[in-house]
């Protein structure tokens, strides 16, 4: 057997035990049921407060951010630094994961009311701190991610850096638009 179908076993192996997992333990479980209410509640506060004019901009952004925190993602479950006990889904990395989800979310929101880079950097230390501080412990304490070797500074680092970077590919994104009207 090559190292390539050893690793397709595992995989397979992997992949069975994780929906075992999400079937009988986590699908329809308080923690799940709680999970799917936030995220519901937290989309409907964004909708409700989003600026509708600017919905495709805005939109663009937290997709960058969503990005980029879906690569961190990929490589922080793979290289085994976190887990995730608790999935809407048993997919990994999961569709609208909490932290995935929230963190666009709220950086939507800071860009939307940040216009200048002194305001949106500011704002994003503030997100940034809560996240990575608060609200990711939380979500240790209440057993629905794990951390391996992981220190929560480091999340804080990455974080920002993806949402000030979003905003920077965006920027220059409009600023191409623009200047080609």
């Amino acid at each position: 057997m090559t190292t390539a179908d050893m690793i397709h076993q595992l995989r397979l192996e992997l992949w069975n035990l994780t929906y075992t997992q999400w079937k009988t333990e986590t699908l329809f479980s308080i923690q799940w049921w709680s999970l799917i209410a936030l995220i519901a509640i937290s989309y409907a506060i964004w909708w409700a407060i989003v600026d509708k004019r600017r919905l495709s901009q805005i939109l663009l952004f937290g997709s960058f951010v969503a990005v980029g925190r879906i690569v961190m993602d990929i490589i922080g479950t793979n290289a085994v630094l976190w887990s995730y006990d608790i999935r809407p889904t048993p997919f990994y990395p999961g569709p609208f994961q909490l932290d995935l989800t929230l963190i666009a979310l709220a950086f939507m929101v800071v860009y939307q009311y940040c216009h200048s880079w002194k305001k949106f950097l500011i704002w994003t230390g503030v997100v940034t701190g809560i996240m990575s501080f608060v609200f990711i412990p939380i979500l240790i304490m209440l057993g629905f991610v794990k951390s391996y070797n992981w220190n929560l500074f480091y999340s804080f680092v990455l974080i920002f850096g993806i949402a000030s970077f979003s905003r920077w590919v965006l920027l220059g994104v409009l600023n191409l638009q623009q200047n080609q009207e």
